[in-house]
């Protein structure tokens, strides 16, 4: 990513075309009994749109990433999510085989952007959302209504939810936790003890 202009208005939209095997699906789907029963199975294998962002840099509550459903950009009854700040998003899923994104930006100095992959995925799929480092994973199925459940490593802290479940919208009910060193937690507290006591004996000197 590099940085990008003020006052953008920048549109994308990804499409997953028709391939030539399934025209031709179509065009044959009358012709015997016993083909048709396979073009049924062939048309239950949809596919929709999963991004994933490898890097995300916005200025916080100024600049923001809508990403949508389907072709109809702006529409605000297809928005999926708004996007803000330096958090990096998890993946998200379409619901059609079209995704828009509609980066908009202010007058300020903007930041780095954001870089983002595409892939497609089945339809009613949420994904595979990955396991968090130094964490374990229990559960291996992405489709609606499936559970994940996540703890982690000995000698580590999970911040975040312990289950994340496919929702129908093909979004996952949360992002997924991390595990963080639990001397890592208690140095930022001693740190934080430390900082308010210098403050405290800083505003009785004065």
């Amino acid at each position: 990513p590099f940085q990008y202009d003020s006052n953008a208005q920048c549109v994308w939209v990804i499409t997953k075309l028709v391939s030539a095997s399934q025209h031709n699906t179509d065009h044959t789907y009358m012709q015997t009994q016993d083909y048709n029963m396979k073009n049924k199975s062939l048309h239950a294998i949809i596919l929709v749109i999963q991004i994933n962002f490898e890097e995300f840099d916005l200025e916080i509550g100024y600049d923001t990433l809508t990403i949508g459903d389907g072709g109809e950009v702006g529409d605000p009854k297809t928005v999926l999510q708004v996007l803000t700040g330096s958090f990096v998003p998890d993946l998200i899923v379409s619901m059609s085989n079209q995704m828009w994104l509609h980066l908009q930006t202010d007058e300020s100095v903007g930041s780095i952007g954001f870089k983002v992959n595409y892939k497609e995925i089945e339809k009613e799929s949420c994904g595979d959302p990955g396991t968090p480092l130094y964490g374990i994973r229990e559960g291996d199925g992405f489709s609606n209504r499936d559970v994940l459940r996540f703890e982690c490593q000995f000698g580590f802290e999970l911040i975040g939810e312990k289950s994340i479940i496919c929702q129908e919208n093909n979004q996952w009910s949360a992002n997924i936790p991390i595990c963080i060193c639990m001397y890592q937690i208690f140095l930022l507290l001693f740190l934080e003890r430390k900082i308010m006591i210098s403050f405290s004996l800083h505003v009785v000197i004065l």
